[in-house]
């Protein structure tokens, strides 16, 4: 194992921490309490050298945040540790419960809280996520810089020194994604493809302009002295035109790239480097809705990304207390009426009073790194409304969606198989719904976990059907229970011929498959009778009942006939 030694000069400055040289040195005042919370937080976990000696350096942060040998030694011990398969997630997730320790250390159970201590809280938060942050760049910056291509932190000071001089700057934000998708780079492609996109940049901008590494396969361009935003949307055109033609890299192979560029202007529309930073950013984002390839920054964009953000730290502390909710919605046998099973749905209220969209919530968690945290949430709940419904005589099968990163998550079972131990409930009364997309990543992968899961007796339902990227052979090798029907397609058949025989094809290869089909989005008797005559009769939808919370699904079953 390569442990990367970090040479960080003469150390990192307090404003990299985003502190004053004021707030760094208050951050020493309560070094006493953080390395008892790295303790705590350490013996919580598996008894790991590596581990061990990460916290060991990371308990003097608070006393040694600003010196360049400790800088050294945590950077060193941060590699190592992720060298050992951490992930950022895990780091992060261990840092977290040293801040909760922290901050029952410092507050407790009291009601009224010195402001000072308030202050130091802060602090301590700013300290340890822009350490983190800080770690997570100089490792990048490292590499990037033996690389040739100075990565973010270099474009910082350019950025802070071009404001300071009042010279007018274009900033450009580049993603270049691999239109290929499904093709495969040798490791020496992946290797060389930074400088040979670095060296077609070089070609098509001036002496002047200066190329940097982002974060995440990002680029970001400084074109100083532009007086207009002429120039930048030239350039940009012609770096679009230039990477239309394939990458030819060294294995011999063609890598067809798709650029997305967002751009912004120093002064006009930000007056500090991580400020037009962040607007350029803003601006390649926006693309993501539009299609387009290349969009300017515009005021609005940075209401909405302060609106998200602010989404995103309610749903964190939603997740955090626990006060996401579960609706259920009855699936129904429809020649007798019996409920036979029930969906578990997603459901968030803000402060406000606004729900918010399942698939928005998802997506927040999925960008934030939440999804292990939600996932154990929502398999907890789960049982709990299998317990719950067990206590009033409804012991019905219970489906749950999981995100398409939990297909890929080999600990998934093992958390499953301690969950239905310690509730005590079998694992046939759970069918886990899973989209087609969230198989392609790595499909030996996802189907070593459904194998694991069918092992523990939970039924396996493929959710959406024939709106991805189906085949009959893929089909086949998967070991489904249950083929869902989407709405979409059930809505359409009693008025297109195409959809009624998309629906027919879906049912019938169903049951050759020896797969139970469920329809879903049934809204009308007429779709109940067409479904039916092709023998599909498990359905569930608004003809039956919408989504409800527990009590009132319980209501529901209680009052249905006998």
């Amino acid at each position: 194992m390569t442990i990367i030694s970090v040479d960080p000069g003469p150390g990192l400055a307090a404003a990299q921490f985003g502190l004053s040289d004021e707030a760094l040195a208050s951050f020493s005042a309560i070094a006493p309490l953080w390395q008892s919370a790295v303790h705590q937080a350490l013996a919580e976990e598996a008894d790991d050298p590596v581990l061990a000696e990460f916290a060991a350096i990371s308990a003097r942060m608070a006393s040694a945040l600003g010196d360049p040998q400790w800088q050294q030694d945590w950077l060193s011990a941060w590699h190592k540790l992720h060298g050992c398969g951490f992930s950022l997630t895990d780091t992060l997730s261990f840092f977290f419960r040293v801040v909760e320790f922290c901050e029952h250390a410092l507050f407790g159970e009291t009601a009224s809280v010195n402001r000072l201590y308030l202050d130091l809280f802060s602090i301590l938060r700013r300290s340890v996520f822009a350490a983190v942050i800080a770690a997570v760049e100089l490792g990048e910056e490292l590499g990037l810089a033996r690389a040739g291509v100075p990565g973010e932190l270099a474009a910082l000071h350019a950025l802070r020194e071009l404001a300071g001089s009042a010279e007018p700057v274009a900033v450009l934000s580049l993603v270049l994604t691999n239109r290929n998708r499904f093709g495969q780079l040798a490791a020496s492609d992946l290797q060389s493809l930074p400088g040979i996109v670095a060296e077609r940049l070089r070609l098509l901008l001036r002496p002047v302009d200066r190329i940097f590494s982002g974060r995440e396969d990002e680029w970001l361009l400084l074109l100083p002295g532009v007086q207009s935003m002429a120039v930048p949307t030239l350039v940009a055109a012609h770096i679009g035109q230039a990477f239309a033609e394939p990458l030819g890299m060294l294995s011999g192979r063609s890598m067809p790239l798709e650029a997305s560029i967002g751009a912004a202007m120093l002064p006009e529309h930000a007056a500090d480097a991580e400020s037009i930073l962040q607007a350029a950013r803003l601006a390649r984002g926006e693309l993501q809705s539009t299609r387009e390839s290349f969009g300017w920054f515009q005021p609005e964009m940075r209401r909405d990304w302060q609106h998200r953000c602010e989404m995103a730290e309610e749903l964190r502390q939603a997740l955090h207390h626990e006060t996401l909710m579960i609706f259920m919605q009855p699936q129904v046998d429809a020649p007798s009426g019996e409920c036979t099973g029930a969906e578990l749905l997603l459901r968030w209220q803000r402060a406000n009073g606004e729900w918010v969209p399942p698939p928005q919530i998802i997506e927040m968690i999925e960008e934030n790194g939440w999804r292990h945290l939600f996932t154990d949430w929502l398999i907890r709940n789960a049982l709990h409304v299998a317990s719950e419904l067990s206590a009033k005589g409804i012991d019905i099968p219970l489906s749950i969606n999981l995100t398409a990163d939990d297909l890929l998550d080999t600990d998934l079972p093992e958390m499953f198989a301690q969950r239905l131990a310690t509730w005590q409930v079998p694992g046939k009364r759970f069918t886990i719904e899973l989209t087609e997309s969230a198989m392609l990543g790595d499909p030996e992968r996802c189907l070593e976990v459904m194998r694991r899961l069918r092992a523990l007796g939970i039924r396996l339902a493929l959710d959406d059907f024939g709106t991805g990227y189906s085949s009959l052979s893929y089909l086949v090798n998967l070991p489904l229970n249950e083929i869902k029907i989407d709405r979409s397609f059930v809505v359409a058949m009693t008025t297109s011929e195409e959809h009624l025989r998309i629906v027919r094809t879906i049912i019938d290869l169903a049951w050759d498959l020896d797969m139970m089909p469920l329809a879903e989005g049934v809204e009308d008797h007429v779709q109940a009778a067409q479904l039916r005559q092709l023998g599909c009769n498990r359905m569930q939808g608004y003809l039956y009942a919408k989504p409800m919370p527990l009590d009132a699904f319980v209501a529901w079953h209680q009052a249905r006939p006998a």
